[in-house]
C-alpha cells in the first residue's frame, strides 16, 4: 500500500501539466450492470441491434462460448491465447462484412441500445479536457461503434485519441472491411499508435493513470515516451474468485463490481 500512496501523491503533486490518461473501453470506461441488467458492450450493442441480422447474433454468441473462456483462462499464458483471440477476431470481423453495416446504421444502434458511462465518468473527462490532459482510449472492439457511444454522452473531445479496429466503408457508405493492423486483447499497448502527432503531446507527461479491466489492459503503457509512474486501476468485474490474485499481483487498485469512476476521479479531483 505504501508504493501505491507514494505513487497517487507524487501524480497529485506533479499536476496536470504532467499526467496523461490511458483507458480501455468496455467495462472499464462503461459500466458493467445498470438497473439489475447487464449493459451492452460495443459488441453487444451490434449483437442486440434490430439494424443487425438474425444470424449476427446467433453466430458471434457461438464464437463468444467457444472464445472467451480462453481469453480469461488463469492456467494458460499468453502467448498461448494470441493465436485464438486472432481467429476469434478475425471470425467476428468476417462475419460484420456479412451484414453489409451502413455507416448511418451506428448511430441509432448506439442510441436505442442500454450502453452506459460508469458513474462519474462524464465529469472526469469534462475535467480532464479542461485541463488539456491527453486521453488515449485503447479498444479491441470497435472504434466505430466507441466513437459514436462517446459522442452520445458528449465526452469525444479534442483531448481524447482513439487506438481500436475501424470499419472500412465503400462508397456508398457500406462496410466492407476494417482499416489497418487487428487491435486485440493482447497487443494493446502505445506501439499500435503511429500518430506522431498523439505523441507530441506527451512531452514531459511522465505521469499515467492507466485503466483497464482485463489483465492484457497492463501493456497499455507500454511504448508511452519515459513514463516515470504509471498508477494502474484494475476493473475485476466477474469470476473474482479465481482471477483476484492475478488482479492483485499486476494492478495497483483493485475495484471490484464498482459501477463508478470514483477512484480516478477523487485523485483527479485533487490535482491542480
Amino acid at each position: 500500500m505504501a508504493r501505491v500512496d507514494e505513487l497517487v501523491t507524487t501524480i497529485v503533486e506533479s499536476g496536470f501539466s504532467s499526467l496523461q490518461v490511458i483507458a480501455d473501453f468496455d467495462r472499464t470506461l462503461t459500466r458493467v450492470w445498470y438497473n439489475g441488467k447487464e449493459c451492452e458492450t460495443c459488441h453487444g450493442i451490434m449483437d442486440n441491434s434490430s439494424l443487425m441480422p438474425a444470424f449476427f447474433r446467433e453466430d458471434s454468441n457461438k464464437l463468444l462460448a467457444k472464445y472467451y473462456p480462453i481469453e480469461i483462462d488463469p492456467k494458460m499464458s499468453e502467448e498461448e491465447k494470441i493465436p485464438y483471440m486472432i481467429e476469434w477476431y478475425e471470425q467476428i470481423h468476417e462475419l460484420i462484412v456479412k451484414c453489409k453495416v451502413s455507416q448511418e446504421s451506428l448511430e441509432e444502434m448506439v442510441s436505442s441500445s442500454n450502453a452506459r458511462l460508469r458513474d462519474g465518468t462524464e465529469e472526469l473527462l469534462s475535467k480532464l479536457h479542461s485541463a488539456e490532459v491527453p486521453v488515449l482510449v485503447f479498444s479491441a472492439g470497435m472504434g466505430d461503434i466507441l466513437e459514436q457511444v462517446l459522442r452520445h454522452f458528449n465526452v469525444y473531445t479534442d483531448n481524447v485519441k482513439v487506438v481500436s479496429n475501424f470499419f472500412k466503408y465503400n462508397d456508398k457508405g457500406v462496410m466492407i472491411g476494417f482499416k489497418g493492423d487487428l487491435v486485440h486483447i493482447f497487443n494493446k499497448n502505445e506501439n499500435a499508435i503511429h500518430s506522431s502527432d498523439y505523441f507530441d503531446k506527451l512531452k514531459g507527461r511522465n505521469n499515467v493513470i492507466l485503466m483497464g479491466d482485463s489483465l492484457g489492459d497492463i501493456k497499455m503503457a507500454m511504448g508511452v515516451p519515459q513514463p516515470s509512474n504509471v498508477l494502474k486501476i484494475g476493473f475485476l468485474n466477474d469470476k473474482v474468485e479465481e482471477r483476484l490474485e492475478s488482479y492483485m499481483d499486476n494492478f495497483d487498485i483493485v475495484l471490484i463490481d464498482d459501477q463508478t469512476m470514483g477512484v480516478a476521479g477523487s485523485i483527479v479531483g485533487l490535482m491542480k
